[in-house]
């Protein structure tokens, strides 16, 4: 690791932290309170990041939920000797680097079922006991729990009438004409 960078670790008061003023992120009320609700459960695992003038460079979100559970101190980590250009990076670098990763739903079914109860910070009540009970229909709302509907089958009239609907959609219809420009060279559909 090559850099002259110094990390500080440190409780501090949150009213000393700036938020930055070209933080990209935006951290909704659902958010908050989420970040919250674990900072009460597990403790502030994750400091704040802040530069030698105490201005956040990761962590705005964190911040806001401590202040929401009635927190005056918070841990963050200075950085000192960053330039202003690296400063810039962390703050976009930071976010674009977690969001590479993605999340196997398989597993975290599978850790779901093992927790095996409604009280997973982040999930609705409705999806987390869908998980449980194993009984979640697929993207197209599908639930394969139930049995498969009886096949209809389709009489020779509704067959005419499918088919006569779509002749009169396809009579309404006009062609389309394609013509080249002849200034341009691109093709022109009318």
């Amino acid at each position: 690791m090559k850099t002259n960078i110094k990390q500080e670790k440190k409780v501090v008061e949150l009213s000393k932290l700036v938020p930055y003023d070209k933080n990209p992120n935006i951290h909704p009320e659902e958010q908050v309170k989420a970040l919250a609700e674990s900072m009460d459960e597990y403790g502030q695992y994750y400091p704040i990041i802040v530069d030698e003038d105490f201005r956040i460079l990761c962590g705005h979100g964190k911040k806001l939920a401590l202040e929401l559970l009635g927190e005056t101190k918070g841990e963050v980590t200075i950085m000192r000797g960053l330039s202003e250009k690296q400063k810039l990076r962390i703050v976009v670098e930071d976010n674009k680097i977690q969001s590479m990763s993605y999340i196997d739903f398989t597993k975290v079914e599978e850790i779901i079922r093992e927790i095996g109860d409604t009280r997973v910070i982040g999930f609705t009540t409705e999806y987390l006991e869908a998980i449980i009970k194993e009984n979640v229909p697929d993207n197209m709302g599908v639930d394969f729990q139930e049995p498969a509907a009886p096949k209809q089958k389709f009489d020779e009239e509704k067959q005419q009438e499918d088919v006569q609907e779509r002749n009169d959609i396809e009579e309404g219809m006009q062609a389309a004409h394609t013509i080249v420009c002849p200034h341009c060279g691109k093709e022109i559909t009318l």
